[in-house]
């Protein structure tokens, strides 16, 4: 009988699987990772130094693409320069979670390179309206489809969806830093 009775109960109480799923989710990423933001920054105290020991991951995918023209000439049979234009696009991918380490460190912003010999950009701008400040992509100017960086020494454009990604960090990675930092006591001179 009391099994029938807890049955009814439960049947009772219904919680929607997307909220299970929500907090199922949640609880995994909490587990590894959470968003690089300028709050844990200002928590942890974090300096140049820790934050190049620090290692980073990236939130979402990451798109660049630029095009370039080529131009080839070739004489023709009649002996004639023919022009030949030709467009190419070169794209970098970074797939969500691709790890990646601080090359620089500014106030607000890091350098983040996923590969040896290029960095992206992450930054939490004072004028950022997100309340925890979490370190996105960072652009010269975004608008509703792509934004313009520099990778490589070169023009790229962040396009699919790209200015959604941000900086996680490994929990673990950050109680690593927190154990090695010494708080000293002081020390005052004896008494008479």
């Amino acid at each position: 009988m009391r099994s029938r009775r807890s049955i009814d109960v439960l049947s009772r109480v219904r919680i929607p699987a997307a909220v299970l799923v929500a907090l199922f989710a949640l609880s995994a990423c909490a587990a590894g990772r959470a968003p690089f933001t300028q709050n844990l920054r200002d928590q942890y105290r974090l300096e140049g130094d820790d934050l190049k020991k620090l290692q980073y991951f990236v939130s979402d995918d990451v798109t660049l693409q630029r095009d370039f023209r080529r131009e080839e000439g070739e004489v023709s049979k009649t002996h004639k320069l023919v022009v030949k234009e030709g467009g190419h696009v070169e794209e970098v991918f970074i797939a969500a979670g691709t790890p990646g380490i601080a090359t620089e460190v500014g106030p607000t912003s890091l350098a983040v390179s996923f590969e040896p010999g290029g960095s992206l950009v992450f930054a939490s701008p004072p004028s950022d309206r997100d309340p925890g400040r979490k370190y996105r992509l960072s652009a010269k100017e975004w608008t509703d489809y792509y934004g313009e960086l520099v990778y490589e020494n070169k023009v790229w454009y962040a396009v699919k969806g790209s200015g959604r990604a941000y900086l996680e960090v490994g929990l673990e990675s950050l109680d690593a830093v927190e154990k090695r930092k010494k708080v000293l006591p002081g020390r005052t001179l004896p008494g008479k």
